[in-house]
């Protein structure tokens, strides 16, 4: 109610003030000249950082390094690796590395399926367009929770695969 109240006195004010403009508008009266000056502060004067050089890759590249690493077992069976070979210790291999080369190297692809000799028990469902399909229909939910699934059963096995490989 009060609430009510104070919109209606603003806007009646509001609307009063704007009839008045408008009136002393027409006679000639700028309603500017009432209004107090507005000057903007004054502010001291801001002085930015310079910015360093930056050197751009390829005008001082650095030619590529090669690196010679030494692999050695100790004799509590621990591997080692370093670019000094310790007294008395015969390395097992020597590794050279190039600084512009990756050095881990990646997960071997697996081998292809051959899905001509092996019957498919399975049936087979038809494959909808996703542009066809309602993204809010059921259909769609349960397509995407089973892809959800299909994406945790490949790293599942991803996971495995690399405990395997470290073990």
């Amino acid at each position: 109610m009060i609430k009510r109240l104070v919109f209606r006195i603003v806007m009646m004010l509001a609307f009063s003030a704007g009839i008045m403009s408008y009136m002393a508008s027409i006679n000639g009266i700028d309603v500017r000249q009432f209004l107090p000056a507005f000057e903007p502060p004054q502010l001291s004067r801001l002085k930015l950082p310079a910015m360093p050089d930056i050197k751009l890759p390829g005008a001082d590249a650095q030619k590529p390094t090669i690196s010679k690493v030494y692999k050695w077992r100790d004799e509590n069976g621990t591997w080692h690796f370093s670019e000094n070979l310790p007294e008395g210790v015969t390395a097992e291999q020597t590794i050279f590395l190039n600084s512009e080369t990756n050095i881990i190297q990646g997960w071997p692809d697996p081998p292809p399926v051959n899905t001509a000799t092996e019957p498919n028990n399975a049936p087979t469902q038809a494959i909808t367009p996703s542009a066809k399909l309602n993204p809010y229909s059921k259909k769609a939910i349960e397509k995407l929770f089973d892809d959800a699934r299909g994406v945790q059963d490949i790293m599942d096995k991803r996971s495995q695969n690399l405990e395997r490989a470290g073990q």
